[in-house]
């Protein structure tokens, strides 16, 4: 499959807009870094993560989950014909990771620390495992938007030394993280000798593909690990979290959602690309997509709903069920999270018609990722039972507009500068 830049005006009343919004958050980010987040937020020791680590962290990196489940849909379940979807999916979702990571130095205390986890490596520690797994992640993201760069400037010579050294990098990455997360040579050595094997049975096999099947395999374990781990770190507050969102089995619940929404991500973009870009609509494959998402929706609503039951039960005997689960106001939110956020969207995507409609498609997989994000905030502090509120200052809702807006307007110019979407030939 070739691909092809977009002939179209780089400056543009909507890029200049972005822009100007930019601006606006960067001013917000200098004003926290030079009045401290005392003066600037409204978090506080009783409510620590507030809208920055709710979405400009949580959030952004389930929105960018499409990177890692395109991946495993093309290479992994043989869904070849979405192979044109693959590289406007990687490119939003390194937008989304290096904004997380850029987003977490302007909420954290001290910010030349978040390098820290480079040569600290603790051996319990949710978060220390999250570091890794996106730093590694941002290098796969960024290898496997590398041929854009080499086809754009006509590399040749780069881009067979990309060929060549990218599963060499893969075998020793993934090695290297198995030895920081476990302190284990031994574990190392088994890596590393299991993905040598694999390298080299992929190599006699004759695979040729436009991505290496191992850079692949990387991204998906990094993502797996580091989307399920997420919700892990909320396994520590179960007397804090409401039990409409808490549950022993929330990293299975932040996995499974991420591939949803990221998914949902690539319908709703691939939807507007042609309008805004003019690229070929590929209205066939958004239905078959559509489809996917439609069944994994059932699928999580039907897990959301006896995994409630279940803390339920095993509460009801506590004396204790409505402080739990947080009372009507808990209630009436996640009951609207339920319905609209994934019954209807799940209704909509499993009629033919709705999913071969325009509209009708968009708007199913609109809610779909209204709902995704209101399930990140709900977990991080809209369904936390704790004394007092938080709401978010000004200076925290300007830093997340300006990073949004930097994030549409640098995927814009990529979109425009390289070769991220198919030509009309292969559609």
């Amino acid at each position: 499959m070739t691909f092809q830049r977009i002939d179209r005006k780089i400056v543009t009343g909507p890029t200049v807009l972005l822009a100007l919004l930019m601006l606006v958050g960067l001013g917000a980010v200098v004003m926290r870094m030079m009045n401290g987040l005392g003066a600037t937020t409204n978090m506080s020791d009783v409510w620590p993560w507030g809208l920055w680590k709710s979405f400009n962290v949580m959030t952004l990196i389930a929105l960018g989950a499409g990177g890692f489940s395109s991946a495993a849909l093309i290479y992994i379940f043989g869904g070849e014909k979405y192979h044109g979807f693959a590289r406007s999916a990687v490119l939003w979702g390194l937008m989304a990771y290096a904004f997380a990571g850029g987003s977490l130095m302007v909420d954290i205390g001290i910010p030349w620390r978040i390098v820290n986890p480079i040569w600290m490596w603790p051996e319990h520690s949710l978060l220390f495992e999250v570091a890794w797994c996106v730093m590694f992640y941002l290098t796969v993201l960024a290898l496997e938007l590398a041929p854009a760069l080499f086809e754009r400037f006509n590399l040749k010579g780069l881009e067979s030394a990309w060929k060549a050294l990218v599963p060499i990098y893969c075998i020793i990455g993934l090695s290297f993280f198995a030895y920081i997360m476990t302190h284990s040579l031994i574990w190392a050595v088994v890596i590393l000798a299991f993905y040598g094997i694999v390298a080299a049975v992929l190599s006699r096999a004759g695979r040729k593909q436009s991505t290496p099947i191992l850079l692949v395999m990387f991204g998906i374990v990094l993502s797996s690990l580091h989307q399920s781990t997420l919700g892990s770190l909320f396994l520590l507050v179960p007397d804090k979290l409401s039990h409409f969102w808490w549950s022993p089995r929330l990293p299975f619940n932040f996995l499974m959602s991420a591939v949803i929404i990221g998914l949902s991500v690539i319908v709703l973009e691939r939807t507007i690309a042609p309008k805004v870009f003019g690229v070929p609509r590929q209205d066939e494959l958004l239905a078959k997509l559509s489809r996917f998402i439609g069944s994994f929706l059932w699928l999580y609503l039907i897990f959301r709903i006896l995994d409630v039951v279940v803390e339920g039960f095993s509460l009801a005997g506590t004396g204790h069920l409505t402080v739990a689960f947080g009372g009507p106001e808990k209630a009436t939110m996640f009951v609207s999270e339920m319905f609209l956020g994934i019954a209807v969207p799940a209704v909509l995507l499993s009629i033919r018609a709705c999913r071969n409609h325009v509209g009708a498609r968009t708007f199913a997989v609109m809610l779909v990722i209204a709902g995704g994000i209101f399930n990140r905030l709900a977990v991080c502090f809209i369904g936390m039972n704790l004394p007092g509120e938080y709401v978010p200052s000004m200076i925290e809702i300007l830093v997340t507009v300006g990073t949004v807006a930097t994030m549409l307007l640098l995927f814009t110019l990529g979109a425009k500068l390289l070769p991220i979407y198919e030509s009309r030939r292969d559609v």
